[in-house]
């Protein structure tokens, strides 16, 4: 029955528009109009214990991984190049990423953290075994040992993470990871205007200059690179995407991403 009821709050219409758009418009018009941005969300918890329960089926149904999957075939590579034997991500939801780490690196052990359970429990049904490692927890109190994990990762989730406690989160994920930490994630630094524009009035997504916030904090960055970078190679891959994308706000291209590659050890010396 929570599951029911958390699933249709998410989707609650007003005069049959999901109240959720309703809320980006308004927001949107309001910086438009009037230059207001309202403040960044403080937690998300409670935002994403209710659209985890519809995230999955929405994603899968889209067409979006389809144009997503590009950066994680950027992950997959790097990590070809490195030598791990275990892996993390997170904020991990239904497991997309851990379950294609699986597949091809079937030695590795494999882990994912998330403090939404509904995504938990959508995660243990998507992934096609129990050699897991699932966590329900917080990226700014992960519940794992120093160095439990070679490599650690995220893919659009810290963005999500308020400004206040982003330094809290990355520090985490240099303790936990022994290695290697890895991002794929949101720099409105390192973005078009156009996309920083459009992303402004949004209370759930916050851009983090991440090369500077782990230099900051003493790491070593190995890798950066941005839409300029792999810009062509990603409007490439779409022109050859076959399926029909269904997504209200479409799909933002290669500027929504930045990848980074930290030396998770040389921090920790």
């Amino acid at each position: 029955m929570k599951e029911s009821v958390s699933a249709k709050t998410y989707w609650k219409k007003w005069f049959g528009i999901e109240q959720y758009k309703i809320e980006w418009y308004a927001k949107r018009w309001l910086y438009k109009l009037f230059g207001v941005t309202l403040p960044k969300l403080a937690d998300q918890r409670d935002y994403w214990l209710r659209r985890g329960q519809v995230y999955r089926e929405e994603i899968l149904a889209s067409g979006y991984l389809d144009r997503e999957v590009f950066f994680q075939d950027m992950l997959v590579d790097h990590l070809r190049g490195v030598e791990f034997g275990s892996f993390f991500e997170a904020g991990c939801g239904f497991g997309w990423n851990i379950e294609r780490i699986r597949r091809e690196f079937p030695a590795v052990r494999v882990g994912g953290l998330d403090f939404s359970w509904t995504q938990l429990c959508n995660a243990r049904q998507y992934l096609p075994d129990d050699r897991f490692t699932l966590a329900n927890g917080d990226a700014c109190r992960m519940p794992f040992a120093d160095n439990a994990f070679d490599v650690g990762f995220s893919l659009g989730v810290f963005m999500n993470i308020h400004p206040a406690k982003i330094r809290s989160a990355l520090s985490e994920m240099l303790r936990v990871s022994g290695r290697y930490v890895i991002h794929i994630e949101y720099d409105d630094t390192n973005t078009t205007p156009e996309l920083r524009e459009k992303r402004a009035p949004k209370t759930n997504i916050v851009g983090h200059d991440y090369k500077a916030l782990y230099e900051e904090l003493g790491a070593t960055v190995l890798r950066f690179e941005t839409y300029h970078d792999f810009g062509a190679a990603y409007a490439e891959h779409a022109t050859a995407v076959n399926s029909r994308l269904d997504r209200w706000e479409g799909f933002e291209g290669a500027e929504k991403y930045i990848f980074i590659v930290v030396d998770a050890s040389g921090a920790k010396r």
